[in-house]
């Protein structure tokens, strides 16, 4: 696909702490291997969309959500790691594949305190599956975000 030049930004997809991807106890996300990201280690269980867009795929445990932003991009929000063991347990997806949605609408509920218990991480990553046509031009701080309000990530389509 070819994409105009424009800048956009990803919202936090849930209250908690962002990180950059590096800082994710699962290789295939910290490498940058799936794309170009952050991470929310989150305080409370709602997730929110972090961009405009259309619902591309919900996995059927509720623990993954691919979306399409309105520019094209590929995005991915991963609730957990290693959450897909659960089968679905703690997981309320509040969107299905088709739903049109905007930064800040509610993408699911989530039980923090399920995956606690089950000794499993919280962190959230959230991906551009596509980096190759992007340029980040704002790294993801090391800070308190609030979900579905608080920009975490800029990028430049090239």
């Amino acid at each position: 696909m070819r994409f105009q030049r424009k800048n956009g930004t990803l919202l936090a997809v849930a209250d908690g702490w962002a990180m950059p991807l590096s800082a994710v106890p699962d290789e295939a996300f910290s490498s940058g291997m799936l794309g170009v990201g952050f991470a929310i280690e989150p305080t409370a269980g709602t997730i929110y969309s972090p961009v405009n867009g259309s619902v591309d795929s919900v996995t059927e445990t509720g623990h993954a959500y691919t979306i399409v932003s309105e520019d094209g991009l590929d995005i991915l929000v991963h609730v957990g790691i290693d959450t897909v063991q659960l089968k679905g347990e703690g997981f309320l997806p509040m969107v299905q594949k088709g739903d049109r949605i905007k930064k800040g609408d509610v993408l699911a509920r989530v039980d923090l305190e399920r995956i606690k218990k089950s000794g499993l991480p919280l962190t959230v990553p959230v991906l551009i599956t596509s980096p190759e046509e992007i340029k980040i031009t704002l790294s993801p701080p090391n800070s308190p975000v609030i979900g579905g309000k608080t920009a975490v990530l800029q990028y430049r389509l090239e």
